[in-house]
């Protein structure tokens, strides 16, 4: 995709194939649902009915229970996000259909085109970045497996899950332990590329509703430089305002769309984040267990990412704000300030991402978030001293 060929076209086919590879494409477009959707789904149920029996059967181990639920709270936001994008799919379809729509329209405009391309480079660097480090994951608890194997001639699980009816002992008689490890390697799989998947998409959702927000850029500089010249009429400006006000109508029930979509989501994410990746932590300086460290580098990679692309609309709303504010609005005509004046109220209180409608999705969010995160940690190291 990174080659001379590149299009936008291909950025939304890449991202519809990333969804296919797990059988959510049924978020996107109206298909039938693959094996692979419910072979997904059924891991993803089976994994936390395991692990819940592994927090009753051991729970008077308390490194275990902490070391299972490492793993369960990030395993948990994966299976939240699949429920709900079930759930909002049809929503995901109207989103995905209006940016395909203004992709293909663009192409009538080279400036605004330029845009959409911008956009999707770099939503297809940020979809690469998200499968590599999410990847890191398979990489690092597998390689903590065959290391203390090959070197210590001890054998570890890949995740604490017990398979209810067969001994967690590690020195179980075969077959115990192999089908351990062949299930957990399994649930990992499918569970990191679920991940991959639904936060690529997020991905595009964002950075496609930036280059929409652009659009409206481009078209009120272009029509304040117009005015600036003395190439529009009153009237002809006045369609010209029309149209921006269309244009930006558009864009703000587009992030309204995305919120809905997603504040639930967010808020879940969040949370299991401050569970996960502080018992992590924990787990990893107690604990030989040093895979677990991808998992933290996986949270913390995650809350940035989403906190970044929530920024972006953020700043795209106070851009297209002053952008508005800038408009040659003093040489129109009395009816044509009225609707720039419109359009500025608007702007006022145009929404953003939210996290569970209680705090916007942006860098200081985060912020927040680590240092909760920090203070579970410091919490467990004292409870458990």
């Amino acid at each position: 995709m990174a080659g001379k060929a590149f299009t936008v076209a291909e950025s939304r086919k890449y991202t519809v194939s990333l969804l296919r590879m797990v059988g959510f494409d049924v978020f996107v477009q109206k298909v039938p649902r693959t094996f692979i959707y419910y072979f997904c789904y059924w891991v993803n149920t089976s994994y936390h009915i395991f692990c819940l029996y592994t927090f009753i059967k051991h729970r008077r181990d308390i490194m275990i229970v902490l070391q299972c639920l490492s793993v369960w709270g990030a395993a948990g936001q994966c299976s939240v996000k699949t429920i709900l994008a079930l759930i909002y799919r049809k929503t995901m379809r109207q989103a995905f259909t209006f940016l395909a729509e203004k992709q293909e329209k663009s192409e009538e405009d080279p400036e605004i085109h330029a845009g959409y391309l911008k956009w999707s480079r770099r939503l297809n660097m940020i979809q690469k970045t998200i499968f590599y480090v999410l990847n890191n994951n398979i990489v690092l608890l597998s390689l903590y497996v065959l290391l203390s194997i090959v070197f210590f001639g001890d054998r570890k699980h890949l995740l604490i899950c017990n398979i209810p009816g067969l001994p967690f002992d590690t020195h179980a008689p075969f077959p115990s332990y192999e089908i351990h490890i062949f299930y957990q390697f399994i649930a990992l799989c499918a569970g990191v590329y679920e991940l991959i998947v639904l936060d690529g998409l997020f991905a595009f959702f964002v950075c496609n509703g930036a280059a929409v927000a652009e659009t409206l850029l481009v078209m009120t500089k272009r029509m304040s430089a117009e005015i600036d010249q003395n190439k529009l009429t009153d009237d002809a400006t006045t369609e010209r305002i029309k149209y921006l006000v269309f244009l930006h109508r558009e864009y703000m029930d587009y992030v309204s769309r995305l919120d809905v979509m997603y504040s639930s989501m967010l808020l879940i994410q969040f949370g299991s984040f401050a569970l996960s990746g502080s018992v992590a932590l924990y787990v990893g300086g107690s604990s030989d267990w040093f895979a677990i460290y991808g998992v933290v580098l996986t949270s913390f990679t995650q809350l940035f990412f989403y906190n970044l692309l929530g920024t972006i609309l953020q700043t795209k709303n106070q851009q297209i704000r002053q952008t508005i504010f800038e408009t040659s609005w003093l040489k129109m005509c009395e009816k044509n300030k009225r609707y720039i004046l419109l359009m500025l109220q608007r702007s006022q209180t145009m929404k953003t991402i939210t996290v569970g409608h209680l705090a916007p999705l942006n860098l200081e969010t985060g912020m927040s978030i680590y240092k909760a995160l920090y203070s579970y940690f410091l919490l467990l190291k004292d409870v458990f001293k």
